[in-house]
């Protein structure tokens, strides 16, 4: 049966709907920077999330939920833990972007400061990156909500195309982290509602 001009037009006033409640949701990308510079990439960015900052914590460090924060994630694991309180996590993404498809497999060691912030280092061989290192600063807001700075450097271990492969990482990395800080928003509203 053949869908009628308004029927269209409903469809797609559902989907504006839903994309407007997501954003309305009270996340906010303060800021996001992405530079590559020889083989090494840096990238940053600055959200508000409308949710409280220990729920926020405890989405970002639960290695198993992680999946549910980025459609990119199809594994998260502990490998280890270390004696010192730090762990060696396994995050394996299927990352797209036109027609060519890679797999990033991040292997790195995890540490929680006592201020909550999290720092991460890559364990060179052990994934398809040579090095990088990574951190996530949460920090509780005035109104109840939550600050999520998050910044890396990283060295990868795959080729990247010249001049195309950076333009197009940028994008792609401002699409992931909006989906990302929605997500945690998400998951740790739940989280909290169950506290």
């Amino acid at each position: 049966m053949k869908a009628s001009r308004g029927t269209g037009v409903a469809r797609c006033s559902v989907v504006w709907g839903m994309l407007w409640s997501a954003l309305a949701s009270g996340s906010t990308l303060e800021s996001t920077a992405f530079d590559f510079a020889g083989a090494q990439y840096h990238y940053r960015f600055s959200a508000r999330l409308a949710a409280p900052t220990p729920a926020v914590r405890a989405v970002v460090n639960d290695v198993d939920q992680l999946a549910q924060t980025n459609d990119s994630i199809r594994l998260s694991r502990v490998l280890s833990t270390n004696p010192d309180g730090s762990w060696v996590r396994q995050l394996r993404l299927r990352q797209c972007v036109l027609v060519f498809c890679f797999d990033i497999d991040f292997v790195e060691r995890v540490q929680e400061a006592p201020n909550g912030d999290l720092r991460t280092s890559v364990l060179p061989g052990r994934g398809n990156f040579r090095q990088g290192e990574t951190v996530w600063q949460i920090t509780p807001l005035a109104d109840g909500g939550t600050r999520m700075v998050m910044e890396s450097r990283q060295e990868p271990d795959f080729w990247i195309p010249p001049v195309i492969g950076p333009l197009i990482m940028k994008r792609t990395f401002v699409h992931e982290v909006e989906e990302t800080i929605v997500n945690i928003e998400r998951l740790a509203r739940a989280h909290a509602e169950l506290r």
